[in-house]
């Protein structure tokens, strides 16, 4: 998809997200001239605890910690 720089200026969050998800280049150009070449990156990590995917340590999971008793933790 070509769009012109105006445009791209405009809306650049969006584009650039609506690109990450689709994985569709977009084509920004400058008086009908191609001027850069916009591509998503796939996403690395599964965004666990706040963005900490590695905070859990291998053989960890999410049910682990769903499954833990935190309330020992605030008892007097």
């Amino acid at each position: 998809m070509e769009i012109a720089i105006s445009e791209f200026k405009a809306k650049c969050i969006h584009l650039l997200k609506s690109t990450a998800e689709s994985g569709e280049e977009l084509i920004v150009t400058l008086r009908g001239r191609p001027l850069a070449r916009i591509v998503g990156l796939p996403s690395a990590h599964k965004r666990v605890l706040g963005g900490q995917p590695d905070a859990l340590g291998a053989g960890s999971s999410e049910r682990a910690l769903m499954d833990s008793d935190f309330e020992c933790d605030w008892e007097a």
